[in-house]
């Protein structure tokens, strides 16, 4: 392996404040399948990869990049600071404006579906018929609540032990 690129991915693996963000995002990723399943009694392996659902992952990876961050640079740092407003908008993005985006594509679809059994003719769009569109793509403020509490557990333990 060239040495560059060897040195490179050691100080990826020696990042802690990129490591417990990775992390947050896999351990509340996989977390959304076992809550899918005590929410609805319905295993869904899918929602490993869906974005929405508790816990949320855009709040626990912010969360934690940030909690490391006090740890790895302080409080006082210009980046912290940054990161602290980046994970603010990351979080009201996540259970708001993308929330409310979501509850959107329900009502379009919902229009869609009466517009087509109608019989109204509407132009051809550029997406294919009866596309529907994505419906979970926010979070509820509970889901972000949650995820940010993992994050900012799991940005403790990468601050004082990675």
């Amino acid at each position: 392996m060239n040495e560059n690129l060897q040195n490179f991915l050691i100080g990826l693996w020696e990042n802690a404040p990129l490591m417990a963000a990775i992390c947050a995002i896999l351990v509340t990723q996989m977390l959304k399948v076992p809550v899918e399943y005590l929410l609805h009694r319905e295993w869904n392996v899918h929602k490993v990869v869906d974005a929405g659902g508790m816990p949320s992952s855009h709040a626990a990876s912010v969360a934690a990049l940030t909690t490391t961050l006090a740890f790895v640079v302080g409080p006082s740092s210009p980046v912290f600071a940054t990161s602290v407003v980046f994970t603010a908008i990351v979080m009201y993005d996540a259970g708001g404006i993308r929330r409310h985006a979501g509850e959107h594509a329900v009502l379009l679809n919902r229009l869609a579906m009466e517009i087509a059994r109608s019989g109204i003719y509407l132009e051809p769009s550029a997406t294919s018929e009866g596309e529907r569109l994505k419906e979970i793509l926010g979070h509820e403020p509970r889901e972000v609540l949650v995820g940010a509490a993992i994050g900012v557990l799991i940005g403790i333990a990468f601050g004082k032990w990675w």
